[in-house]
């Protein structure tokens, strides 16, 4: 399963983006699906194992995360009830 948080600006993501790869997060940048959002943006896809990792990491750095959700290997998303 992948993870992908849905930030507030392009500001959180590129910030979000740096901080993580900086702690050695492998992510990658991608396009918001529009099966999530009709708004155009840009969201971070990692594997699903990381992301308490990731929201820990972000959480200290008080970086917060619009919406997350999940994506089976179907392509289909899920939201997460919390962040």
């Amino acid at each position: 399963m992948k993870c992908v948080f849905i930030f507030e600006s392009i500001h959180r993501v590129m910030k979000a983006e740096k901080l993580l790869k900086g702690k050695g997060v492998k992510i990658g940048l991608i396009p918001v699906p529009r099966e999530i959002s009709s708004d155009c943006g840009v969201a971070i896809e990692l594997s699903g194992d990381l992301e308490p990792m990731a929201l820990s990491i972000l959480g200290e750095n008080k970086i917060s995360i619009a919406e997350c959700y999940m994506r089976d290997i179907k392509g289909r998303f899920e939201k997460k009830k919390e962040v």
